[in-house]
């Protein structure tokens, strides 16, 4: 019973909505794959990664319900969330600028 973007408890309907997504990610990188360099690579790379974890935790029999140390797990969370939004924040002033041309 994870809360996904929005606060909402979407359960088993979240999942399915995030495989369709992923088949779409796929088919979209697939059609830029001859076109990739190294960069768009390791950037597809951490998604995917991240992408894997997440969901991993939806087939975990034991959810963080079970877990003893919760406030620890949520400031590791948080500590990591940190260094993905610096990262996202980098990639979207990259990307405009680009987009903008020089």
């Amino acid at each position: 019973m994870r809360y996904r973007s929005g606060g909402s408890d979407r359960g088993r309907a979240g999942r399915r909505r995030v495989g369709g997504e992923t088949g779409r990610a796929a088919a979209f990188r697939r059609a830029h794959a001859a076109a990739d360099t190294q960069g768009d690579i390791c950037a597809m790379r951490l998604t995917e990664s991240l992408q894997d974890a997440v969901l991993a935790l939806d087939t975990q029999p034991a959810g963080f319900d079970d877990a003893v140390r919760k406030a620890d797990h949520v400031e590791e969370l948080r500590r990591i969330l940190g260094i993905l939004l610096d990262v996202l924040a980098d990639w979207e002033m990259l990307a405009d600028r680009e987009a903008r041309g020089p």
